[in-house]
């Protein structure tokens, strides 16, 4: 009788399951206490990141408060002034003649070394001078001023009767020694260029005064006046040239600003404009010379012997006038 071929017991289906899972990973399973223990632990952890968070944030807070410490000074005024009780200005510099300048009817004028109308945003980086906060300051010793460069001051202004020289730079920082009411004090370092600024950039870039009405225009070529209804008419007449355009042309001459303003040259006009304008009850007529167009446009006033300096283009906008150009028709598509 032949025996038959041992076989081998066959894997229940959960023991082939089970076989599989530690294919893929055996991991214990874990007990219904060890999971509790688990979450605990969690929320131990997370509690501990929260109350050092919490701690941190603290420890800054103390930082930037720091309890018991005065507030950081942002310094006081320079001088006992207010720029706008600022009236007159002197500055001295070495080699140099004074500039002047003293507000009158509520603008500045320069008087000397020459008499002009002075630039406005200049005159207030002066003024806003006698205000400048100040940390640092200390007693002025005459012994010792010469280290600080203020025996012997770069430039000296004087706002009303407040004196303020100006000396070295500070060997470590962005600030500069002045010497003002008996004390060495600390300022930012730029406000030597304000004291140091030029004859010619103290001079008013625009052509004519601020508040200034202007009553008639005569150009090189035609002439603009205003009739009954205060209409501008251009005489000779030119076509298509509207009210709004003639409105544009006078308000560039109102509100001109020159790139650059210097003393008359002496040199002869080639040409001239007469702007009359009403100055109050009184009318009065200011004349310019017009020096050159290129490469650059300069005018220049009679009354007040200054040269003007534009650019190139500022001839289409202050010296003609004509009627604007319709725009070229666009190219058609192909």
């Amino acid at each position: 009788m032949r025996n038959s071929p041992s076989r081998k017991p066959a894997r229940s289906s959960s023991h082939s399951s089970s076989w599989w899972r530690c294919r893929s990973g055996c991991w214990p399973a874990a007990s219904p206490s060890g999971g509790g223990a688990a979450s605990a632990d969690m929320k131990n952890r997370w509690l501990l990141n929260l109350a050092l968070v919490l701690l941190v944030g603290a420890l800054a807070l103390i930082a930037v408060l720091r309890p018991g410490k005065e507030p950081e000074s942002a310094g006081t005024p320079l001088t006992a002034l207010t720029p706008e009780s600022v009236t007159t200005i002197r500055l001295q510099r070495p080699k140099q003649p004074d500039i002047v300048l003293e507000k009158k009817n509520d603008a500045w004028q320069l008087t000397a070394p020459r008499v002009a109308r002075a630039n406005g945003f200049r005159v207030n980086e002066l003024t806003r001078l006698a205000a400048t906060p100040v940390k640092t300051r200390f007693p002025a010793v005459p012994g010792e001023l010469e280290k600080y460069g203020l025996a012997a001051p770069l430039a000296t202004a004087v706002l009303n009767d407040a004196e303020i020289r100006f000396g070295a730079m500070h060997p470590l920082n962005q600030e500069l020694y002045v010497l003002h009411a008996g004390q060495v004090q600390l300022v930012p370092a730029t406000t030597l260029r304000t004291v140091l600024t030029p004859l010619d950039d103290w001079f008013h870039p625009g052509l004519l005064e601020d508040k200034i009405k202007i009553v008639s225009l005569q150009l090189p070529g035609f002439h603009l006046t205003q009739n009954e209804q205060g209409a501008w008419v251009r005489t000779p007449a030119r076509e298509n040239l509207s009210s709004d355009h003639i409105n544009r042309f006078v308000d560039e001459w109102r509100f001109a600003r020159a790139l650059s303003v210097t003393s008359a040259s002496g040199k002869p006009p080639a040409e001239r404009v007469t702007i009359t304008v009403a100055d109050g009850d009184k009318t009065r007529a200011l004349v310019f010379g017009v020096l050159t167009r290129k490469p650059e446009l300069v005018l220049v006033r009679l009354d007040e012997k200054l040269e003007y300096h534009f650019p190139a283009d500022a001839v289409g906008r202050l010296l003609e006038l004509n009627p604007e150009q319709d725009p070229a028709p666009a190219a058609p598509k192909p």
